[in-house]
């Protein structure tokens, strides 16, 4: 992305879900500075790429700080006909100019490396750009757990239910998002899904696995349930068959002989 900004300003960056926000308030309204705004993530490497070519110029001056740029990383001056190029700050060794371009390439980045980058080309008149680079830490894993029964974090949720809940170390822009297949069921701005602009990380939820209890134990009570029925209408069944057949029997006693054959 680029605009065109007046050089000297003062910068606010306001970050809500991955959308970085630039207030720039002119000071001075100096001189014009093209502005790039670039992200990576930890251990790439990025090109400051100045867009220019076949330079012929004595000095090419990079600047660099959190905020502002304020530090010299790189001084490259033509001395009596030759080229010499020196790497300054804290991470030297991982930076390389193109000498024809003036692009600057960063090495193996680390979060330290986010911040603010100035190019001044000086020839007959001085130019200068301005690139905005941040640098993200890769996002971790995140964990999905079954919450134990008794610690429900909704107080409406039922008895019987099987609850789970996500986390994640929070991270820099970083979202949480639940997923059911490719329909997304809810996002919040804290850190299963996580991401952030440059990469990110999926868990998938096995049922079958953190609420192994619930997905057995409703067809094994159904299954029970069914077998004390059939037991108890069996003996039902049989406590009136044995009922009826008592009343039904032919009894002889040692009473008279009218007595016999009654029924009891």
């Amino acid at each position: 992305m680029r605009s065109r900004i007046i050089e000297n300003y003062k910068m606010t960056t306001l970050q809500y879900l991955g959308i970085s926000v630039l207030f720039i308030i002119d000071l001075s309204g100096a001189v014009n500075a093209e502005v790039n705004i670039l992200t990576r993530r930890e251990r790439q490497s990025v090109t400051l790429h100045t867009g220019l070519t076949g330079l012929h110029v004595d000095k090419i001056f990079w600047f660099f700080g959190p905020v502002i740029p304020n530090t010299s990383i790189v001084e490259s001056q033509v001395i009596r006909g030759e080229n010499i190029t020196e790497f300054k700050g804290r991470f030297p060794d991982r930076l390389q100019l193109d000498r024809q371009t003036g692009s600057l390439t960063i090495r193996n980045l680390t979060l330290n490396n986010s911040g603010v980058y100035q190019l001044d080309i000086f020839n007959t008149h001085k130019t200068s750009q301005k690139f905005y680079l941040t640098v993200y830490a890769l996002v971790p894993l995140p964990q999905v757990r079954k919450i134990p029964e008794g610690d429900f974090l909704d107080s409406s949720s039922e008895k019987g239910s099987c609850s789970v809940v996500c986390s994640v170390e929070n991270r820099r822009d970083m979202t949480l998002s639940w997923y059911r297949g490719e329909k997304r069921l809810n996002q919040t701005s804290s850190p299963d899904f996580s991401i952030n602009p440059v990469s990110n990380q999926t868990t998938k939820l096995n049922i079958e696995t953190l609420c192994l209890q619930y997905v057995e134990s409703g067809p094994i009570l159904i299954t029970v349930i069914v077998i004390v029925l059939v037991i108890g209408l069996l003996l039902c069944v049989y406590c009136i068959w044995k009922k009826k057949d008592i009343k039904g029997c032919c009894v002889s006693t040692s009473g008279s002989p009218e007595e016999e054959g009654s029924v009891v």
